[in-house]
């Protein structure tokens, strides 16, 4: 059942977002990543499994200007007669987006810092949309070539994703997502076919929406297979250009989570999305069973 969602303040739908991304799926313990699920969703499992992962992307262009985001997708949750993802947190580092996730999708969203480097250089820091120390578009979170045919980088980029905690509090807990180089032996000549694709999750149940919520994103992009990225605690030394405030801060939930979903799973296979224009409509309502 269509629903009106209250977009006051936002732009109309459907929202457009242009940029990359990279989309990791994981084998997930269904007892690790049960807390982070609504009890009355039916886990979709095989032999104690789900599937979770990570959908972490740079958007060049969007209603709210270039931000990053990263979609941590705790498992395939069957409310219903359908099977869809569920993405237990959100990350951005844009107000305006932490703010129409919440208010017309109902998601956790959550501003925090990104920052992306290279191996033997120096790090960026990207917070709430305003970069420090200046990059090319060529050098962006991840290349975007629309040719279809893609450089191999001799170092893959590192991402440190940090989340601010609103009310303010200490010992911020940091997560790395080190992005490897292309699988070669499944992409010949290293040729990316454009392709179209629909991702569907829900959302909701949140104290911004009380309801149960589905959303679809359609993509249009080139994809090719990545080597999976190595997920892991550890934080680049820090320097001028990489200090955090010190108001910054994680959960122990959101700990928990980023370990038990991405750290401690499976990685099963990773697809970069270049030159991507992926474009979002209102949610629905579901009817939970």
């Amino acid at each position: 059942m269509d629903v009106a969602m209250v977009t006051s303040g936002f732009e109309k739908p459907p929202w457009i977002f242009k940029g990359s991304a990279v989309y990791q799926i994981h084998s997930v313990r269904v007892d690790s990543v049960r807390p982070f699920i609504p009890k009355e969703f039916k886990v979709v499992q095989n032999f104690g499994y789900t599937m979770g992962g990570f959908f972490l992307a740079n958007y060049e262009e969007s209603p709210f200007g270039a931000f990053d985001e990263l979609v941590i997708i705790a498992a395939i949750v069957k409310p219903d007669r359908s099977s869809r993802a569920w993405a237990a947190k959100v990350l951005v580092n844009s107000d305006e987006a932490r703010d129409h996730g919440r208010k017309v999708f109902g998601l956790p969203s959550q501003v925090a810092n990104f920052i992306t480097y290279n191996s033997g250089t120096r790090c960026m820091l990207k917070q709430k949309s305003k970069v420090i120390s200046p990059q090319s578009k060529a050098e962006g979170l991840f290349n975007i070539n629309g040719l279809g045919f893609s450089k191999l980088p001799k170092n893959y980029k590192d991402t440190q994703i940090r989340e601010i905690k609103e009310q303010g509090a200490t010992n911020s807990w940091n997560l790395n997502i080190k992005t490897k180089a292309p699988n070669l032996e499944l992409n010949r000549f290293n040729i990316n076919p454009r392709i179209k694709l629909s991702l569907t999750s829900l959302s909701g149940l949140t104290e911004y929406n009380p309801h149960l919520l589905e959303y679809t994103c359609q993509i249009e992009t080139r994809v090719r297979v990545i080597g999976t990225s190595k997920i892991s605690e550890q934080f680049a030394p820090s320097n001028e250009e990489c200090e955090f405030s010190k108001h910054q801060n994680s959960s122990a939930d959101m700990k928990n989570l980023m370990i038990e979903t991405l750290e401690n799973s499976k990685p099963l296979i990773a697809v970069e999305f270049n030159s991507m224009k992926m474009t979002v409509d209102s949610p629905t309502m579901v009817s939970k069973c």
